[in-house]
């Protein structure tokens, strides 16, 4: 089994790149031989042999989350010699160990529970909750969703060339939204929910302790995995 990692760091995003490596080395599939994919603006030193860097400039808000999909597609040759791709946020601690049966089933695609839906906080409390309703937009969530799980953008990824298809697809899809003046209420996020939601059957998806908010800890009564960071006075240095 071969991994690609995603890591996506532009202006201060390629801070958290050291130590977010390093907790992937510790943690994240240990013994499985991972390949990390990183796109930032930034100057990467001594970039390690399981490593390859791609020149990303920075995008002004929401492009350069909205043009996620596109940006990970510059990397197609990469992913296309690799089983499965993961995305983690450049903001993500993977804190406890994560094995080849927390993330990997028989589905082609994985995906994290969002914890503030799973936690039913505003607005995710009542239907539509954070999930795209414009009709105008591709992301718009399909008719007929029982809105029983909103998926973070976090984290995401599934099986090679399967994944490679549904970025692909989501490119289309913002494409056209942009071709109708039109841009999904959470941009990236929204369109891989739209997508998810269409083939939540074929969506392996992992528990909140692998998007863990440690902004809102105190509301968890789940170990984290992985931490999403808080903003400010984090506990875990980056």
């Amino acid at each position: 089994m071969k991994v690609a990692v995603v890591f996506i760091g532009t202006e201060k995003y390629l801070d958290f790149l050291p130590s977010w490596y390093e907790r992937c080395e510790e943690h994240l599939l240990p013994g499985v031989d991972k390949k990390y994919l990183v796109f930032t603006d930034g100057d990467v030193p001594e970039t390690p042999d399981n490593a390859v860097v791609y020149k990303q400039e920075h995008l002004d808000w929401p492009y350069i989350t909205l043009y996620r999909f596109k940006i990970i597609e510059k990397a197609k040759d990469e992913i296309s010699e690799c089983d499965w791709l993961i995305f983690l946020d450049a903001d993500m601690a993977v804190v406890d160990t994560v094995t080849p049966d927390d993330v990997f089933s028989d589905k082609p695609y994985l995906g994290v529970h969002h914890p503030c839906h799973f936690l039913n906080f505003q607005p995710h409390n009542q239907p539509p909750g954070s999930f795209e309703t414009n009709p105008l937009s591709t992301a718009k969530v399909p008719d007929g969703y029982d809105f029983s799980i909103y998926w973070q953008g976090c984290l995401w990824g599934g099986k090679v060339p399967e994944v490679i298809g549904m970025m692909e697809e989501l490119n289309q899809r913002i494409t056209k939204d942009e071709e109708n003046n039109v841009i999904a209420v959470w941009h990236d996020e929204s369109h891989l929910n739209a997508f998810y939601a269409e083939h939540k059957d074929k969506v392996h998806t992992l528990g909140p302790e692998f998007a863990f908010p440690e902004v809102f800890a105190e509301s968890c009564d789940f170990q984290p995995k992985i931490v999403h960071l808080a903003k400010d006075n984090s506990k875990y240095h980056v």
